[in-house]
């Protein structure tokens, strides 16, 4: 990606962070507060402080308007409902943690919402666990969670990055788990599952859900469903052959969106590619290993909101156009 015009130096301190995110991130002063875990007094507190040497004041509006800029641009490019880009203060590495926060922001709002939907899909992954451990603690009795995919693994363990359980507890909502493997041994038997009562009635409150939230994984072998042995090596192998460019509910597609007719795709407990029509989805990720994944998913038409770092959202443009956004890229 494009070099930044000049050097900034890394903000390490809670004075510099913050004040990197409220000048050239444009963040609000409560949205700060999800960013590094204080709450709004303190965060204004360090504000009032005065500027950081570590962010030129030059700088401050045109951060700000970059990220807005960004965001207009990223959706009429995939016709997106919305665009949330979540700036990275210089010297943050990992993607996961400034994602989350912004797709936990993102997700209040939405529950929050006079048209509030019922029922949410989840799936999981890393990046939806993190959001999940960043939602502040509410009592939303009446809406259900759901579980958009198998939760097991081969050995009938649970995946490590499960979090109906924990979303049940931070919000008193319903959550409904999804009681089975995400792949089934064969095509038959993924059949047998789905007759299951129980099973059946989650894949039908599944497609029933207005609004999914769903992680965009990748079409290599570093896939953290391989990575976790819900994916056998040859199963993986065969998919990479035919060209995956992303995964999304443990469906592997091309770079154009198009799902995989692989024998991996018939023995998947998740909804069709075909359910992905019609609803609200809601992409999260972000990092340098996942641009090629959410460009696929963004190109074939898979998500309708994007929730992602200004890194991988700069990444998406054409590389003429990345010079323009080169102060988000420190």
């Amino acid at each position: 990606m494009t070099a930044p015009p000049h050097r900034l130096p890394h903000p390490d301190t809670p004075e510099s962070r913050a004040r990197w995110l409220h000048d050239i991130g444009g963040l609000a002063v409560e949205e700060i507060g999800w960013r590094l875990g204080l709450p709004p007094e303190r965060v204004q507190a360090l504000l009032d402080q005065g500027a950081s040497e570590a962010v030129p004041p030059a700088d401050a509006a045109e951060g700000a308007r970059l990220i807005r800029r960004l965001s207009r641009r990223l959706r009429a490019r995939f016709d997106l409902g919305a665009v949330c880009v979540a700036p990275m203060v210089p010297g943050e590495e990992d993607p996961i943690p400034v994602v989350a926060a912004a797709a936990a922001r993102h997700l209040v709002r939405l529950v929050q919402a006079r048209s509030t939907p019922g029922i949410v899909g989840l799936s999981h992954g890393r990046t939806i666990a993190a959001m999940v451990g960043q939602l502040p603690e509410m009592r939303l009795t009446s809406l259900r969670f759901v579980s958009l995919l198998g939760e097991l693994t081969f050995s009938h363990t649970a995946y490590p990055h499960v979090v109906m359980h924990q979303i049940a507890q931070r919000l008193g909502a319903q959550a409904f788990p999804y009681p089975t493997a995400l792949y089934a041994a064969s095509a038959e038997e993924a059949e047998d599952l789905r007759r299951q009562p129980v099973v059946r009635k989650v894949a039908e409150m599944a497609r029933q859900a207005e609004v999914w939230v769903v992680g965009i994984g990748r079409g290599a072998p570093e896939n953290q469903l391989h990575q976790s042995g819900m994916i056998g090596a040859e199963d993986l192998s065969e998919i990479v052959s035919q060209g995956a460019a992303c995964e999304i509910l443990g469906r592997f597609f091309d770079d154009a969106g198009r799902e995989l007719p692989s024998a991996l795709a018939a023995r998947t407990l998740a909804p069709l590619a075909g359910d992905f029509a019609g609803r609200r989805v809601i992409g999260l990720a972000g990092g340098a290993d996942k641009v090629a994944a959410v460009h696929a998913a963004l190109s074939g038409g898979l998500l309708q909101e994007l929730i992602t770092d200004s890194r991988t959202a700069v990444a998406l443009l054409e590389e003429e156009e990345q010079a323009e956004f080169a102060l988000l890229l420190g």
